[in-house]
């Protein structure tokens, strides 16, 4: 049989400028939004009412990308960016813009995300939970990358756009006591024998203090791990190391690590590569206001999905007859049972399941039953549960969430199972960049 050589189609669209561009509005992740080709062009650091030239990064059938080359016509709103690496770093994506109208543009696209994907309006969101704009994380992590050529390790976030490294030297998102030794940092890893079989680092502030957990790719030689040990009593760390085989281990400091929720007298140990909320203000107030919206009281009977450590259950617990937390990760079921009993809760129990198989319904602790749900996934959802959560028949769900469109999609099937939308409010856990967390209350 004959075969023909057919041409593949060419983007010929990409890297095209485009100049004057008109920005029309803004979605809710902040990006302005242009016309081209009769199709949306999605413009990062584009503001309403711009005249923006523009390159084209990304072309597709019913979309186009495009970063901004020159401002014609500036916002009124447009302010002046705070961390001189905003323009090339990845990490934020609105400091162009005052904090709040971040909060205004963002709660006008949840608005906006539960009209077109749950076919609802909330005709209020509830106030905004908020913190501190700037020095609010209590995590990071930084990426390692070795120059061959420098022969000098880069450490910093990546470039927008790249997988490149930008020379990280501030970050004022960072809380001061983990800013402060970006640079101090660089230098000792420079400074080892292994600085090219280092993978990442990372940051995390915990009531013992800073931890750093550094990733290594071979073993560590003896004086690389003397010049750490001096380094963490220097600057009173709490210095772990993990191998290729992720096996983590303390060099210097404490090894038992936890974090407090104040309001509820409770002390959650965790890990370093255990997940936290990396907002430490915003959380607690997420968590008052999770209890509030469950109206709790002595005689309920909850589920708690996706629970982790145990950052709501164990507040619940000190509130009702008693809870039930289920994780996907058995590490994280071992590590909240571990929490529960250090508070001396015995009415939180803790089940590892997979929430996206089809038998969630029949295993064990899912046939007790429960009055009030509060769920907290994943960027991907919970659409797979969503339909055992209704056959529950519960009289109030609390989902808390970190992608507004799955929020959105998982709430339709509630509102065809009878429930209503009661409440739906931000939860502002990473200023200056375009991630936005929510919180909404159905309710039967």
């Amino acid at each position: 049989m004959a075969q023909f050589f057919k041409a593949s189609r060419t983007n010929s669209a990409k890297n095209r400028i485009l100049k004057n561009v008109q920005v029309e509005k803004l979605d809710h992740q902040g990006r302005g939004i242009a016309y081209f080709q009769n199709k949306p062009l999605f413009i990062d650091g584009g503001l309403s009412g711009e005249s923006l030239d523009i390159q084209i990064l990304e072309s597709k059938k019913r979309y186009s990308k495009g970063f901004i080359k020159k401002i014609n016509l500036a916002s009124e709103l447009r302010i002046e960016a705070s961390c001189p690496h905003y323009n090339e770093c990845g990490g934020c994506h609105l400091q162009h813009l005052n904090h709040e109208q971040q909060i205004k543009i963002k709660s006008a696209g949840l608005i906006s995300l539960f009209k077109r994907f749950a076919k609802q309006a909330p005709l209020q969101l509830e106030n905004p939970i908020t913190g501190k704009a700037w020095a609010y994380r209590r995590t990071a992590r930084l990426g390692l990358q070795f120059d061959k050529k420098l022969k000098l390790l880069k450490m910093g976030f990546r470039r927008a756009l790249s997988n490149d490294l930008i020379e990280q030297k501030v970050c004022p998102v960072l809380i001061p006591e983990l800013e402060c030794l970006i640079l101090p940092l660089k230098t000792l890893l420079n400074s080892l024998k292994s600085k090219m079989d280092l993978g990442h680092i990372e940051l995390i502030y915990a009531d013992q203090g800073v931890v750093v957990l550094l990733r290594h790719l071979k073993a560590l030689p003896k004086r690389d791990l003397q010049l750490i040990e001096q380094f963490s009593e220097c600057h009173k760390l709490n210095f772990f190391a993990q191998d290729s085989r992720h096996s983590v281990v303390c060099l210097s400091g404490n090894d038992q690590l936890s974090y407090q929720l104040t309001e509820w007298d409770c002390s959650l140990n965790f890990s370093p590569t255990d997940f936290l909320q990396v907002n430490s203000n915003v959380n607690q107030k997420m968590v008052a206001q999770a209890l509030n919206w469950l109206a709790l009281t002595k005689d309920d009977v909850v589920l708690d999905l996706f629970c982790g450590l145990g950052n709501f259950t164990l507040p619940i617990a000190k509130k009702v007859a008693s809870v039930v937390g289920i994780e996907g990760i058995q590490k994280m079921v071992d590590r909240a049972t571990e929490n529960a009993a250090i508070n001396n809760l015995h009415n939180a129990t803790f089940y590892q399941a997979d929430l996206s198989a089809d038998d969630v319904d029949k295993q064990v602790w899912a046939t007790q039953q429960f009055n009030k749900v509060l769920l907290d996934p994943a960027r991907a959802g919970a659409f797979d549960c969503m339909k055992f959560i209704t056959s529950l028949k519960p009289s109030h769900i609390v989902y808390v969430s970190c992608d507004p469109v799955t929020l959105a999609r998982d709430s339709q099937l509630l509102l065809e199972n009878g429930y209503k939308l009661d409440k739906l409010g931000l939860l502002d856990m990473f200023p200056q960049t375009r991630h936005m967390e929510s919180m909404a209350l159905f309710v039967r």
